[in-house]
């Protein structure tokens, strides 16, 4: 870069040139400052904005580095106001950091996915930076794309928000009763060390669409994909487990799709940075581990009226499981009817 001290003519010099074209291309200003400009004008202590920057998942630079802007003097300058009013603590700024930090990682990982070649051009074999992320759409219109996903995230995280708002109004966020189930790819260890890299990405797509789409379908929420298992609540029992039969039922015909086996559990949990805790959590993803394939996992006291269903297949489990930090527990299994399957 230019500002790193590249000497024009020479052969960085391009790779410079394809840095400004990046930083244009995202609309976001060259650095220009070191870590101790950004101190001395902000008045916060460089350890504690090192923090924070290490929460966020980006890489550390030295101290003479020029890699910060006037938009990360004001990013810190806001949050310095926000600690001298009591706002916030700075322990909810690194965990908030932290959070956004993994989201947004793995968020513009799939965008890239999808919009690159808008962004990028390769000729010859040498990749370049677009001199624009303007496309033209059938209609003769021009759209930026990055200005595009930007809306469209900011869009989704309002949506998110009145969301969550809404169910706080009848919600105690801290303490809330609900139901927490996790769904999980029976084998998906073996089967991916036999396939190929797009069909395991091909599983874990499909997998993840049918998650988002049945527990929205239900009224739930995804709390958050952990590799080939999607963890979800519901504010009642029975709908967790309309889910977990929905969800079981949908992928169970595809034939590349490992069977899904599910835990179930209701009670008292806490909610913290959109995550959810508590021993119902423990339970339900402890429940999840003894599930057969094809079926549905849930402690027998809390799914003994499920037994009346004629539409399902709903078993007494005869044997006690010591479930780790849990202890002794009856279960009931329950599947769609006509599930595959014996205890």
């Amino acid at each position: 870069m230019r500002h790193h001290g590249c000497v024009p003519g020479r052969p960085d010099d391009s790779v410079a040139a394809s840095v400004d074209a990046l930083y244009a291309l995202v609309g976001i200003e060259p650095p220009t400052l070191r870590r101790s400009d950004v101190a001395a004008r902000s008045g916060i202590d460089p350890e504690q904005t090192l923090r924070w920057w290490r929460a966020m998942g980006f890489a550390e630079v030295a101290d003479d580095e020029l890699a910060f802007s006037e938009a990360d003097v004001e990013v810190v300058l806001r949050l310095r106001t926000l600690l001298e009013d009591e706002a916030i603590a700075d322990g909810d700024i690194l965990r908030l950091a932290r959070l956004m930090g993994a989201s947004f990682s793995r968020l513009v990982e799939a965008q890239l996915a999808v919009i690159s070649g808008d962004l990028m051009r390769e000729h010859d074999g040498i990749t370049t930076i677009a001199p624009t992320s303007r496309r033209v759409l059938g209609d003769g219109s021009e759209h930026d794309i990055v200005d595009f996903v930007e809306n469209t995230m900011n869009y989704v995280w309002r949506r998110h928000l009145l969301a969550a708002l809404a169910q706080s109004l009848h919600t105690d966020e801290t303490d809330a009763l609900q139901a927490v189930g996790f769904a999980d790819l029976s084998g998906f260890s073996r089967v991916s060390k036999s396939a190929s890299q797009q069909q395991i990405t091909e599983i874990v797509e499909t997998f993840e669409t049918a998650a988002f789409d049945v527990v929205a379908a239900h009224e739930g929420r995804v709390v958050k994909l952990i590799g080939d298992e999607v963890m979800f609540v519901s504010s009642t029992f029975d709908g967790a487990v309309g889910i977990a039969i929905d969800l079981i039922e949908r992928l169970a015909p595809i034939e590349s799709m490992p069977p899904v086996h599910c835990g179930i559990a209701a009670g008292q949990t806490v909610r913290v940075g959109g995550d959810v805790f508590g021993p119902t959590v423990n339970l339900a993803s402890r429940l999840t581990g003894v599930a057969r394939p094809g079926s549905i996992a849930v402690p027998r006291a809390q799914g003994q009226h499920l037994l009346d269903r004629g539409d399902l297949d709903v078993r007494w489990v005869r044997r006690y499981y010591d479930l780790k930090g849990v202890g002794r527990t009856r279960v009931i299994t329950i599947r769609p009817l006509g599930g595959q399957g014996q205890e």
